[in-house]
């Protein structure tokens, strides 16, 4: 497998992880920006732009691209996160395209969990709903530290992430990453505790996590096309869990409704 990882300089945390990943792991520089890994198919790109907006990475040639950024948060909780990427409306203030899901890499994605799980220091770990840009149509997913400014910048820390990023694609690309279902995740906040949960205890692998604020429209109406968008982007989907305190009774049964007309089972969290 050919996995490209993506850090840019204009993002702190991001140049931070770039800067330990080639130090520690024998990244050789190929070109200006470009540094790849002897013996194994895996390439560090450190870009001038901000990640999110790097809507060129499918042009990397990668089966996989990894992005390594700093992680932003209105109430400054330190968090350590994965995520896939999309909007679930028409706004695309953050990269992407409106209403459009780039593609997922939910077993990837669980790998990255498990490993920040595995950092020490009393910081959480969680996936967050899907989110932002860019858009791709190669499987992707975001690696972020932060939620204060301290721990943006705090370099320990992105040494650490950086060992936990790695040791993330060298899993994938040994094919060695354990799971149990390949889900999707329906409901609740942007945080999604439950789902985290699931991922770490019982090995569901998501691929795209649908918040409450993203089941209905602008209009008020439901959002179900996005979510038939997530279904049909999921490969080889297995089972929709569905936060049900999380989502009210009527939109509840529109989501079952499609899920139904899918053919995908749910189960409740």
């Amino acid at each position: 497998m050919r996995i490209a990882i993506v850090c840019s300089s204009k993002d702190t945390a991001s140049a931070n992880m770039a800067e330990w990943m080639i130090k520690e792991n024998g990244f050789d520089e190929k070109e200006r920006g470009t540094f790849v890994l002897e013996k194994e198919d895996i390439t560090l790109y450190r870009i001038d732009e901000l990640p999110w907006t790097y809507d060129v990475a499918d042009s990397l040639g990668a089966d996989l691209v990894v992005f390594l950024s700093q992680h932003a948060s209105s109430e400054g909780i330190p968090a350590l996160t994965a995520h896939s990427l999309g909007n679930w409306n028409d706004e695309n203030k953050f990269g992407g395209r409106p209403n459009m899901l780039a593609a997922a890499a939910p077993v990837p994605m669980l790998s990255a969990l498990k490993h920040l799980g595995k950092i020490d220091g009393g910081i959480r770990e969680t996936y967050e709903a899907t989110h932002h840009g860019p858009f791709l149509n190669t499987p992707c997913f975001f690696m972020e530290m932060g939620g204060s400014s301290e721990t943006v910048a705090d370099k320990e820390l992105a040494r650490r992430v950086a060992g936990s990023a790695f040791e993330t694609v060298l899993e994938i690309a040994d094919d060695g990453v354990e799971y149990s279902k390949i889900a999707i995740g329906i409901g609740g906040g942007h945080y999604p505790a439950k789902f985290s949960a699931l991922a770490s205890g019982r090995g569901y692998a998501f691929s795209y996590i649908m918040p409450k604020y993203g089941l209905r429209r602008s209009d008020g109406s439901a959002n179900l096309s996005m979510l038939e968008q997530a279904i049909e982007k999921t490969k080889d989907l297995e089972l929709a869990v569905i936060e049900w305190k999380g989502v009210d009774a009527v939109t509840r049964n529109g989501v079952i409704s499609m899920l139904d007309e899918k053919g995908v089972e749910y189960e409740r969290a």
